[in-house]
């Protein structure tokens, strides 16, 4: 893999740094990628080879390239970090074994800081989801404003889960209120580095971090921490795309990634975010875009929507949310929820719990009924002797083998299981 043709310019009202992502050992076509933002921000925007080097390496790594070469200059911090994460993916997914030990990085060794001197502010990332809010309000309440740690800006990108340019605004007009009541300063950041690899699993799995990691350093110029909500606290902490071991391996000389909240679980950090008035009313935890409307960004049906009424409802302040377009739960809305999965079961012993506490059986019922759906040994045997199928056919024929399957499947060749 190759990162050439390093570039800044202006694109109509906004500013843009890109770099061309040539693959040498995969059957890929050359990308570029970009990361933007509005006029009004171009003094934060800088063409940051670390920027492109962080999150190609992971999707080169994933799809077997041997190398990564970049005739720029690399923070060697930066380096050292990014081959520590790249040993951790390698370790944690076993389909890597037949490949190299870790993709080679081929870049000059920065000798200085070219971004000295200039402003620094701490940052975080600020979707509107329950993560994002509590790091925001738990910020808020134990650094004060003048500490170095305190937030003064928040990130909003376009290009990751929210592809629709109607959707995004709709969720930047939320969220500018949310800033606005924070004391942030909203940064939107539009980009396409997630399409170096867009396959859903690898994201969650590997990919979460450096991607939040490379547009962070596109924003160097501006940013001296930038902060990541962790997805899990650490009673339940796995092998996932952002993670402690390797988020804050992500940083360099001049940018600190930090991983934020682990010690909190899901129920206590949505108990922070009820606290915070206009957030309780302006949360956006639902990925259904195609039904966000001005001001309704939750579908209040899906597993990420339910999940944080029950936790609401518990607290005692569903009722008083306008965020979702039902006030109280059934046992046919936990029913007819999507089915849970690896990074979703976790968040349900807790709530099942909270449940009993405020006498709802038949929400319990509804719960108990779920987790039990869930199946987990069935599940642990699937990943340990499928999953790594899955990857060797993703590595050595590009997921051909799967396709092949589906389409089976959609002429009846033979059922699915």
């Amino acid at each position: 893999m190759r990162i050439e043709n390093l570039n800044s310019e202006k694109k109509g009202d906004r500013a843009r740094v890109s770099a061309t992502v040539s693959w040498e050992d995969c059957n890929r076509p050359p990308q570029d990628v970009f990361f933007e933002t509005e006029e009004g921000y171009a003094e934060a925007l800088c063409c940051n080879p670390n920027a492109f080097l962080v999150a190609a390496a992971v999707a080169g790594m994933h799809q077997g390239e041997r190398r990564i070469r970049i005739d720029e200059e690399i923070c060697p911090q930066l380096k050292d970090g990014l081959r520590t994460a790249l040993a951790w993916l390698r370790h944690w997914y076993d389909w890597y074994k037949p490949g190299p030990a870790v993709i080679t990085i081929e870049a000059k060794t920065q000798r200085f800081s070219p971004y000295q001197g200039m402003p620094r502010r701490a940052a975080t990332f600020f979707s509107g989801g329950i993560d994002a809010l509590a790091s925001v309000r738990w910020n808020r309440l134990k650094y004060p404003t003048e500490h170095p740690r305190s937030f003064r800006d928040g990130i909003l990108v376009y290009g990751l889960e929210i592809y629709h340019p109607e959707a995004f605004e709709y969720v930047r007009e939320s969220m500018q209120v949310l800033a606005g009541d924070a004391g942030l300063t909203l940064i939107p950041v539009y980009t396409n580095v997630r399409y170096l690899d867009e396959d859903w699993t690898f994201w969650e799995n590997e990919f979460e971090g450096a991607v939040f990691a490379s547009i962070a350093h596109a924003l160097v110029k501006r940013l001296s921490t930038v902060s990541i909500a962790s997805t899990h606290d650490i009673v339940y902490s796995h092998p996932h795309g952002s993670h402690p071991l390797l988020d804050t391996n992500y940083s360099s000389s001049d940018l600190q990634i930090r991983h934020e909240l682990i010690t909190l679980s899901r129920f206590e950090r949505t108990e922070l975010v009820a606290g915070w008035g206009k957030a309780l009313h302006l949360m956006r935890v639902c990925n259904h875009i195609e039904e966000y409307q001005s001001h309704i960004l939750n579908c209040g049906k899906c597993e990420k929507c339910v999940r944080t009424m029950l936790a609401l409802l518990a607290l005692g302040v569903l009722h008083r949310s306008h965020a979702f377009p039902v006030n109280d739960i059934d046992e046919k809305l936990i029913t007819s929820m999507d089915k849970l999965n690896d990074t979703s079961y976790p968040f349900y012993p807790e709530l099942l719990t909270k449940m009993a506490e405020i006498n709802r059986n038949d929400l319990v019922l509804a719960l108990e009924r779920k987790l039990a759906s869930y199946n987990r040994p069935k599940r642990m045997l699937r990943k340990a002797l499928i999953d790594p199928v899955v990857g060797f056919d993703e590595k050595i024929f590009g997921g051909n083998l799967r396709k092949m399957k589906r389409l089976m499947w959609s002429r009846g060749i033979f059922e699915k299981q």
